[in-house]
């Protein structure tokens, strides 16, 4: 894991983000300044989801559909390949079926 402060204070940021991405219809995108800084933020964004989960394996009894599980799992946090124009994004998307091919079978 990189090195940067676990103190759940220092996430704050990041949970903005992400209810920010939840509230939104399909997602939203964080332009970073270099992709170095993206890969960091999505480590920091994937170590608050787990966080979250650790949290909610406290906060909920086992048999709760929150036990051990975050509402942010429902984001794929996505950096397009290095060479991309868009390489020092991240976007932060809303798991959805409407985004695959699915054909019933014969």
């Amino acid at each position: 894991m990189p090195g940067f402060n676990k103190s759940p204070l220092a996430f704050d940021d990041l949970r903005s983000v992400f209810e920010r991405a939840i509230e939104s219809p399909r997602g939203i995108r964080i332009v970073c300044k270099t992709r170095s800084e993206a890969i960091v933020t999505r480590s920091r964004m994937n170590y608050l989801r787990k966080m979250d989960r650790k949290e909610n394996s406290i906060t909920y009894q086992s048999d709760h559909p929150m036990f051990m599980r975050s509402a942010w799992d429902r984001l794929v946090l996505r950096i397009p390949p290095k060479g991309d124009p868009d390489d020092t994004v991240i976007f932060i998307e809303k798991r959805s079926a409407d985004n695959m091919v699915i054909e019933e079978l014969a």
